[in-house]
């Protein structure tokens, strides 16, 4: 089970093909660590768009969805807040990627994102 103490860990574990970017990300300030949802959103977003809106490599984005999912069944809030915030929100910034992204969701995942509505319009067109 994904927590959120060790999440830092979890994304190298799933995703080692990551590696230079989350150094990146860890270097960019020397006098702090960035947070898992700076962490997150700097490797994560832009890349998972990107695949969904080239409509390619659905094998990384099903690997992706994967541990979103488990990020999703996980019984720490603080993972599921990560995701919601951090991962999900930011595919609501477009409706052709957000379609594309329901097409991967898993259960779990879906639960979250459908707290999503509670507080955002639907996506941008």
């Amino acid at each position: 089970m994904l927590i959120y103490e060790t999440i830092y860990e979890s994304l190298l574990e799933r995703f080692p093909e990551f590696r230079e970017q989350y150094d990146h990300e860890m270097d960019v300030v020397d006098c702090y660590k960035p947070g898992p949802h700076v962490l997150y959103g700097n490797v994560l977003n832009h890349y998972v768009t990107e695949l969904l809106r080239a409509n390619k490599d659905s094998k990384m984005i099903l690997r992706i969805f994967d541990f979103y999912e488990e990020m999703a069944q996980s019984e720490d809030e603080e993972v599921n807040n990560l995701l919601q915030v951090t991962l999900l929100e930011y595919l609501w910034d477009e409706k052709e990627i957000y379609r594309k992204a329901l097409d991967y969701m898993l259960p779990a995942t879906r639960r979250v994102n459908a707290c999503i509505k509670e507080y955002l319009n639907e996506p941008v067109e």
